[in-house]
């Protein structure tokens, strides 16, 4: 854990303060900050989605509809990994009535949905939003790196994508 101070020093630190730390879904409210600044307008409930990660809930699965709808993107776009809803009650109604896995009950499909919004909007290609060099991902790095004050040193895809 490191404490830093105003001024950007370390005013405390214990344990490994230079190990690296990957923070995976962490990540999601700068990232959804990027895709405001691109021109992403959402109600606040639709980019609580795309800034969180949800558990699958029926309210979820339609706000991830109604992002994709409004932007005129199909669910078949979306490239997160399809799952099982991540709440318990939900996930076992979603197996007791036979649904198979979805992108849209994984609970990143927010984020996804709100990325694909995103490159509609700013007339970029849907096909290939999480490659690290299509405009969206490297406008999200531009504003992680503003944001952290340095460029990350080290990069990896999570199990979202």
């Amino acid at each position: 854990m490191i404490v830093l101070g105003p001024d950007g020093d370390v005013v405390f630190a214990t344990g490994e303060p230079d190990a690296v730390h990957y923070p995976r879904s962490a990540m999601k409210p700068v990232q959804a900050a990027a895709m405001v600044r691109l021109g992403l307008r959402l109600p606040p409930d639709l980019l609580a989605l795309a800034a969180s990660s949800h558990s699958g809930e029926r309210r979820h699965v339609d706000g991830v509809r109604r992002i994709l709808a409004e932007a005129g993107v199909g669910e078949d776009e979306l490239r997160n990994p399809a799952d099982r809803p991540l709440d318990q009650a939900v996930r076992d109604a979603h197996v007791a009535a036979g649904q198979p896995p979805s992108r849209l009950v994984q609970n990143c499909s927010g984020k996804h949905a709100a990325m694909l919004a995103t490159a509609r909007g700013n007339d970029w290609p849907t096909a290939g939003y999480l490659d690290p060099a299509h405009p969206l991902q490297q406008a999200i790095a531009a504003t992680v790196t503003e944001l952290a004050g340095e460029r990350p040193a080290h990069v990896a895809v999570d199990g979202c994508g």
